[in-house]
């Protein structure tokens, strides 16, 4: 999948929450946010640095409420500009991310994993400066406070994962004839389905009859 067709698919799918995403969706449409905001960063930029007065309004609060009062339309404008993040952003990539956990077999609730384990955190925290005090009350805090980011770094990993082979709970597999890794060992052959078992010991045979009529059968007819 290209980034065209993942950021027109994420657009298609911007209010379905089933189904299931593959990486080449979800990730091609996280660049194409990234760098449409970096456009839109810098075109604002532009645009202040051209309008001496609105820079000159951001200097100070109270220039600022000034500058606002005499420019009422900027509020609606900023409105606008909201409605069209959550529309053109926020919820596409929300659906996206919910499907990309339904391709690793996952519900889409483990999305809220990250910022639960944030609240436990500032919980923890709270708790400890209210129980201990001095150095262990804020080596406690800081070691607390590690949760939220070991919980994004694996929500992180969880949306590098691949998607589980042919179909789940969530629906049929959006990668066709997506490969599974063979086994290491002959022995965990048993652990695939009965199909690709006989598809892996055909290709064993072909290999062993291949050897043999090259070593085996070739060294006999030369003695």
């Amino acid at each position: 999948m290209g980034p065209i067709k993942a950021v027109a698919s994420c657009y298609m799918k911007m209010l379905n929450f089933s189904g299931r995403a593959r990486r080449a969706e979800y990730w091609w449409f996280a660049l194409f946010l990234v760098l449409a905001g970096v456009a839109v960063q810098v075109a604002l930029a532009m645009n202040v640095m051209s309008d001496a007065d609105f820079a000159a309004a951001m200097t100070s609060p109270g220039a600022a409420q000034t500058w606002i009062k005499q420019n009422p339309e900027a509020l609606h404008l900023a409105g606008y500009a909201l409605a069209g993040y959550i529309v053109l952003g926020w919820l596409p990539q929300l659906t996206v991310t919910v499907r990309r956990l339904h391709d690793t077999n996952r519900s889409g609730w483990y999305i809220f994993m990250p910022f639960l384990a944030y609240l436990a955190a500032v919980g923890g925290a709270i708790l400890l400066t209210m129980t201990m005090a001095g150095n262990g009350a804020q080596l406690g805090v800081i070691g607390v406070m590690i949760i939220p980011m070991v919980a994004s770094i694996r929500f992180l990993i969880v949306l590098c994962l691949p998607g589980t082979r042919g179909n789940n709970r969530f629906g049929p597999d959006p990668v066709p004839n997506r490969k599974r890794r063979a086994p290491a060992h002959p022995a965990f052959a048993p652990q695939l389905p009965a199909d690709e078992r006989a598809q892996m010991a055909a290709e064993r045979q072909s290999e062993i009859r291949a050897y043999y009529q090259t070593h085996v059968l070739g060294s006999i007819q030369k003695a």
